[in-house]
């Protein structure tokens, strides 16, 4: 029998932080440096165990235009080396199409399972599989949006902190815009071992 102890691996992020404005090209939303503070992942003498759960919870506010169709959302392992050179692609979300919405808001809540961990870069493997939602303000009638996010098979990693920079040590989101005049504001974040 397992026992299991939950708790935060960082504190949450609780301070908005810089909005992000992709145009129609796919940016991370945390900076490199948000991403290590406040979605740390284990590695090197700290890797996590096979069967390790990790839940993240992060969102904020957007705006969105009209039919800016295929907005969707990717999750990295590893913060990246820049906004547009990403860690491992872990799972792309779903593409879904937004109407336009001011101080609108957006959520994605998931968890990231370690099937095999490997002290040889590369192959440990992981899963993720989250949901998020995009709603327009709470005091307009836009209908939330929904979509999946989910990896597609089992994923490749590194968690001995010696791969490619940029691939381990925190987990990154970008989104993939599909038109120009979308903004998306980190407001808070929180991840937690679960076991």
């Amino acid at each position: 029998m397992r026992q299991y102890f939950a708790g935060p691996l960082a504190d949450s992020l609780i301070v908005p932080q810089s909005a992000v404005s992709p145009g129609t090209t796919t940016t991370s939303i945390f900076s490199i440096a948000q991403s290590n503070k406040y979605l740390p992942l284990p590695y090197g003498q700290n890797a996590p165990s096979p069967g390790s759960m990790f839940r993240f919870r992060f969102g904020g506010l957007c705006t969105t235009v009209a039919s800016s169709s295929n907005v969707g959302f990717n999750i990295y392992h590893g913060p990246g080396t820049s906004t547009t050179a990403f860690g491992t692609l872990l799972a792309s979300s779903s593409l879904v199409t937004t109407v336009a919405a001011t101080a609108g808001n957006w959520l994605i809540d998931g968890l990231l399972i370690y099937r095999a961990v490997s002290e040889a870069a590369t192959t440990s493997t992981c899963w993720l599989s989250a949901n998020f939602m995009i709603n327009g303000p709470s005091s307009g009638t836009v209908t939330p949006v929904t979509g999946i996010i989910q990896s597609t098979a089992a994923v490749s990693v590194d968690t001995t902190g010696t791969g490619s920079a940029g691939t381990f040590g925190a987990l990154n989101v970008a989104i993939v815009p599909g038109t120009t005049g979308s903004s998306w504001t980190p407001e808070w974040t929180f991840l937690e071992q679960i076991n």
